[in-house]
């Protein structure tokens, strides 16, 4: 569903309010334009001599009640129209957000976090503004111009014909330019989403910057970035510049013509005193109109733009969906994972990055996948969680087709530990308890004991309740890859996949973590994806992949027997730490 479609469904559903809350601004306009009629009897009064005290007090008091009765009007029409375009701004950032978790990992790799973002806060915006104080100035200024107009030619028809003769010329320039708003308000937002994008980088790696003092060329980059900002926004503003002095002129031009053609009728007798001064208020209501006019265009032009642009998000179709009629998996805590002859390349790759690739992680196994880097080992586990698709009859869990079984519950049974460890800024319990948030102290501190966590936990100031601030930097690398490996844990899952999860962490407490993982794990399935070949030797199973294809498997005993691959790496690992002890 576009944005277009969402913001009339949401006008359907709040027709009562909109209804309830146009009638009044209307009404408002009805009741501002009588207070010119009273003014017209008060300056007649005066000009031939009717007035008198009583007479000017009731032409006083109704001016005041007019007033109050505008008053009134405005507090029912404000919460109603306003709070529709609030209404209106936290349904697309609604929709956007769940959009956005239901795409693919592809979609969201070739769309930066701070292009989206910039769609998700400054488009949103625009059409907030459109949707709300946008609408109000459309529907009020086209009702008080037509209203005024009516009013003008009631008093005198020939000066009305002659105040509004300059009016079609703002027509023409309105539509000639908002061909040009739309183009360059486009080109702003793209602008700003470019910049968003970059200083978001600078932020995220603000530790990278400082160790290379790299602080004066993204300096340099964000000046560049910002410059181009600069000059779409001011493209943006010569038109403007041109467009609103014309609007004002054209209706000063209706003023001038009206001083000069209306004077004399009310000197000879034809309009009197107070209908020229009554018409002149009726031209002046004109003017904000005319204002509105050119404000309107502007912002319905560039929330036109933003919408066009958060659509494009919304009618994205994530390449991966749940089939209609989804198999189940079996309700069991053990199930086996098998690829068979699965070749994948990457969309708008040159070459495959797995070729006919085949392995089985048993049920209650514990099996291992190794080789060098660029090997396509993380290929392969996004293929099994279904975060890239596989090829039909590639990937089975259980004897059943992962395209067959619905993402949640494939991930809520596959789960798997990547090698980045994300965690929230929120407590420690809170990222640790993520999947299970009613697991009890004694199951998160048995999580954190089997990760090798639990003593320095025990030490921080606040154990569990421990805040861990923006991307946890109060925890150590090999203390965050823990947290997510215990958080895993937690869940203690069906099937369990580890896509080298324990990089930061040294050797001996890798292999105290996956021998914790052997008995903890007993008689469910484990696959666990390491560079260190040592920590992954005890495996019921090793795969060894080298350039997309699987070129050994075995035990450790039968892959040294070898001679090939795996030998030679686990060789050249040995001397290293030893090389390293020493």
């Amino acid at each position: 569903m576009s944005g277009m479609d969402l913001v009339r469904a949401l006008a359907r559903r709040k027709a009562l309010g909109l209804g309830i809350g146009f009638a009044a601004l209307i009404l408002v306009d009805v009741t501002q334009l009588y207070i010119p009629r009273l003014i017209k009897f008060a300056v007649d009064d005066l000009t031939y001599g009717r007035a008198d005290a009583h007479r000017l007090l009731l032409i006083a008091g109704g001016v005041l009640v007019l007033a109050l009765v505008m008053a009134a009007l405005r507090m029912v029409w404000r919460p109603l129209l306003m709070g529709f375009s609030r209404e209106v701004e936290r349904q697309l950032r609604s929709e956007l957000f769940d959009h956005l978790q239901r795409m693919h990992l592809g979609y969201l790799d070739d769309n930066p976090p701070g292009e989206l973002m910039a769609r998700a806060t400054n488009d949103l915006n625009n059409i907030r503004m459109a949707t709300g104080i946008g609408l109000v100035a459309a529907v009020d200024g086209t009702f008080m111009g037509l209203a005024a107009i009516a009013f003008m030619i009631y008093i005198s028809p020939i000066l009305a014909l002659l105040a509004i003769l300059p009016m079609p010329a703002i027509v023409i320039l309105t539509r000639q330019q908002s061909r040009h708003f739309h183009s360059r308000y486009t080109k702003v937002q793209e602008a700003f989403s470019a910049m968003t994008e970059q200083v978001r980088e600078v932020i995220s790696g603000a530790r990278l910057i400082k160790t290379y003092a790299l602080a004066d060329s993204e300096e340099r980059r964000l000046e560049v970035s910002a410059r181009g900002y600069l000059k779409a926004n001011l493209n943006l503003a010569r038109i403007m510049a041109m467009f609103f002095p014309l609007m004002v002129f054209f209706t000063n031009l209706s003023l001038a013509v009206v001083v000069g053609a209306g004077g004399p009728l009310a000197v000879f007798g034809q309009i009197t005193p107070g209908d020229f001064v009554a018409f002149t208020a009726y031209l002046g209501m004109l003017t904000w109109p005319m204002m509105a006019l050119g404000w309107v265009v502007s912002l319905m032009q560039r929330a036109r733009a933003s919408l066009e642009r958060v659509s494009e998000v919304l009618l994205a179709q994530p390449a991966v969906q749940d089939a209609d009629h989804p198999a189940r998996l079996p309700d069991r805590p053990d199930l086996g994972v098998e690829v068979r002859a699965l070749t994948y390349r990457y969309p708008g790759a040159a070459s495959d990055t797995l070729s006919r690739v085949g392995l089985a992680a048993p049920a209650g196994q514990l099996t291992a996948l190794v080789g060098p880097i660029g090997s396509g080992k993380s290929t392969l586990l996004r293929l099994l969680g279904r975060l890239y698709e596989p090829p039909r009859g590639s990937v089975f869990v259980e004897g059943l087709d992962v395209r067959d079984l619905r993402q949640r519950d494939l991930r809520s049974q596959v789960v798997q530990v990547p090698q980045e460890a994300f965690l929230f800024s929120d407590s420690l319990a809170h990222n640790l308890a993520l999947g299970r948030p009613g697991a009890s102290e004694e199951e998160m501190w048995a999580a954190l004991e089997a990760a090798e966590l639990a003593p320095e936990v025990r030490e921080l100031p606040r154990g569990l309740a421990t805040e861990l601030g923006e991307r946890a930097h109060t925890l150590s690398g090999g203390q965050r890859q823990r947290l997510c490996l215990a958080r895993a844990l937690l869940l203690n899952p069906a099937v369990l996949v580890l896509d080298d999860p324990l990089s930061a962490v040294d050797t001996g407490t890798e292999t105290r973590i996956l021998a914790n993982l052997a008995r903890l794990r007993s008689g469910r399935t484990t696959l666990v994806v390491s560079h260190r070949l040592a920590s992954v030797a005890f495996a019921s199973h090793i795969y060894v992949l080298d350039r997309g294809q699987v070129v050994e498997q075995g035990d450790h005993r039968s892959l040294m027997a070898l001679q090939g691959m795996y030998h030679d790496l686990f060789a050249e690992q040995a001397l290293l730490a030893e090389l390293g002890d020493g």
